[in-house]
């Protein structure tokens, strides 16, 4: 199974923007004065990918960063979460979060490396800093894949891909035929993970390649439509379906014996198990 998720680096938040030498802010574009990070939903993405591999450890996980391709110590932190493939397609300054142009590069840089068909594309639900959302769901229409919006999480379902949605107020679960293409929003149930220090150490000295699509392959790289039929398993409130199925009970009496029943209630409350 491939899974490929599509990273953009956002301007650093924690940083003020510094002025081009130029003095026009427009050139920010061409030439960004602060460093890349990925956004949050960029991480959720990436957390998506890499529970699937924990789950099936013949999963591979190719990595590839549009904006921000060229910052190294961004390109550093994705390789240090050890996808099987991390590569950077260097986006121009003109074609940013420029879904036709995505739709065309991604595949086409692709076709210069031997990689096995995608099963699964992962995105952040918005492309870099621009939030319109459109990215996604505009290459999922031009590569004629089925499409799922806003998903908190992606789990293998026999021949198909079961996803939890955002639908409202609501959880959605769905069963959508692969190959599928799906934006991932963030939430704490798919929180990027920290990488182990050894793969930070090994991600200082790995090679990073940079994939440029010539004009030919461009011109040939929108895929192969596949059809196929989304099936609803299950509709249920965001809350109980993000947090627990158990009703919340309020502790009622005087402070010491709210104390005694909540000291009760842990005590016969299952072991949490260590988060690794």
């Amino acid at each position: 199974m491939h899974v490929a998720v599509v990273l953009c680096g956002v301007a650093d938040p924690r940083r003020p923007l510094a002025r081009p030498a130029t003095g026009k802010w427009l050139d920010l574009v061409a030439a960004p004065t602060t460093p890349f990070k990925l956004s949050p939903f960029d991480e959720a993405a990436l957390e998506v990918a890499l529970k699937l591999r924990d789950r099936d450890p013949s999963v591979r996980v190719t990595a590839l960063v549009t904006d921000g391709a060229g910052d190294v110590a961004l390109m550093r932190t994705v390789a240090a979460f050890r996808p099987d493939f991390v590569a950077g397609i260097p986006t121009p300054a003109n074609r940013r979060a420029n879904p036709d142009w995505l739709s065309q590069a991604i595949p086409a840089a692709l076709n210069g490396i031997a990689a096995p068909p995608v099963d699964l594309w992962l995105m952040g639900r918005e492309q870099g800093d621009l939030d319109d959302g459109v990215a996604p769901a505009f290459i999922a229409e031009r590569w004629g894949l089925p499409f799922v919006g806003l998903a908190l999480a992606v789990q293998r379902a026999g021949h198909a891909w079961q996803c939890d949605r955002i639908f409202g107020n609501q959880v959605q679960t769905i069963r959508v035929p692969g190959p599928l293409v799906a934006s991932v929003t963030n939430d704490r149930g798919n929180r990027l993970r920290h990488p182990l220090m050894k793969n930070v150490a090994l991600a200082r000295q790995q090679k990073i390649d940079m994939l440029t699509p010539g004009d030919a392959a461009m011109r040939t790289a929108c895929g192969t439509p596949v059809t196929g039929r989304i099936s609803r398993v299950a509709l249920e409130p965001l809350e109980s379906g993000r947090k627990t199925d158990t009703p919340c009970r309020m502790l009622e009496g005087s402070i010491p014996e709210q104390a005694q029943a909540l000291a009760d209630y842990l005590r016969a409350s299952p072991a949490t198990p260590a988060q690794s």
